[in-house]
């Protein structure tokens, strides 16, 4: 589902617009020489340290510095499913001195479960580039009596005060699991935290059964024997977790559903200012030291795709959280 999005429609984009993305990298590669930041840069991350936006942006940090010679300063606005965050950005001068990390959850699943109800839209960012997709697992606490999806299927049936947290309600990270709890006909309360570190903290305590998070959490965990991981939610299996079954090998046919992160500006950005962003972030994402980092964390880094090839995979994107939440009938009350 997702990930096949995400290629499918990376591929489409480049496939249909490869004279006009060669068109936008040339001036890209000048424009960057044309500005340069002459004060520090904010990097706002919508989820409290520790989490898979969190741990990129501080991964970015100090490489997007070098190449800007300024200070990329990480400053995290957790809450609301990284909608705060969101609307900091939205608000502030489309200067080149603040940008943002934003997931699924605020840029695109906001949009769909509450279009009226947020205080900022789409409109409102600057799409420079998408960075980074992991895969999910689905962990539970190890005392939870399952180790398999039949066996956590069978624990939520007879266990109704049984529930599971994620970093926010809205964020993919919710919908992923909605859409698993949905697709095994159970319901199972949701708890929403102010950012990841909190969810594990409780997962460990046993004050909640499940969550759903990306490898660069769950792969460690489960290594250490801290957690229980049940199955990824993509189509292969995650190399840091081998003998983790996927959940289409345990009967969830086609359930492919990574998280994305990619930067953004706020809307109006000038032209120099956006390709400089640009060149300077496709730099930083092809350093062979930023990609070994990002493979031990798990995640998989995304090049090439210019600002207006990721406007258009916004939209495809909130589109297929469109059609997932209508078919799960999920809500914000969840």
């Amino acid at each position: 589902m997702l990930s096949r999005t995400l290629h499918r429609a990376a591929g489409a984009l480049f496939a249909l617009g490869a004279l006009s993305a060669a068109l936008f990298a040339a001036p890209a590669a000048s424009a960057a020489e044309a500005w340069k930041p002459s004060k520090p840069v904010r990097l706002l991350v919508g989820f409290a340290p520790g989490g898979s936006a969190d741990t990129l942006a501080r991964l970015l940090a100090e490489p997007l510095s070098q190449r800007l010679g300024q200070s990329v300063v990480v400053e995290n606005l957790a809450g609301a499913g990284g909608n705060i965050m969101a609307f900091r950005l939205s608000q502030s001068p489309a200067d080149g001195y603040t940008i943002g990390i934003g997931a699924a959850g605020s840029m695109a699943i906001t949009h769909v479960l509450n279009p009226k109800g947020t205080n900022y839209k789409p409109s409102d960012f600057t799409p420079i580039t998408l960075a980074a997709v992991q895969p999910n697992v689905v962990i539970v606490n190890k005392d939870v009596p399952a180790s398999n999806l039949a066996e956590l299927k069978e624990y939520f049936q007879k266990t109704p005060s049984a529930t599971y947290g994620t970093a926010g309600v809205g964020i993919s990270n919710h919908l992923i699991a909605e859409t698993m709890l949905y697709r095994l006909g159970v319901k199972v309360p949701h708890a929403a935290y102010r950012g990841a570190a909190p969810v594990i903290t409780d997962l460990l305590g046993g004050h909640i059964a499940m969550t759903m998070d990306n490898i660069s959490t769950a792969a460690p965990l489960a290594q250490q024997g801290k957690v229980k991981a049940i199955g990824v939610a993509s189509l292969k299996r995650a190399p840091q977790l081998p003998d983790v079954p996927t959940l289409d090998e345990q009967g969830l046919k086609g359930f492919d559903m990574p998280t994305w992160q990619g930067v953004f500006a706020p809307a109006g950005l000038p032209a120099d200012v956006l390709a400089a962003y640009y060149a300077a972030l496709q730099d930083v994402l092809k350093q062979p030291g930023v990609i070994e980092k990002m493979g031990m964390l798990g995640s998989e880094p995304v090049t090439g795709m210019t600002p207006e090839q990721f406007g258009q995979f916004l939209e495809k994107d909130r589109q297929q959280w469109a059609d997932i939440v209508k078919a799960a009938n999920i809500s914000l009350e969840q």
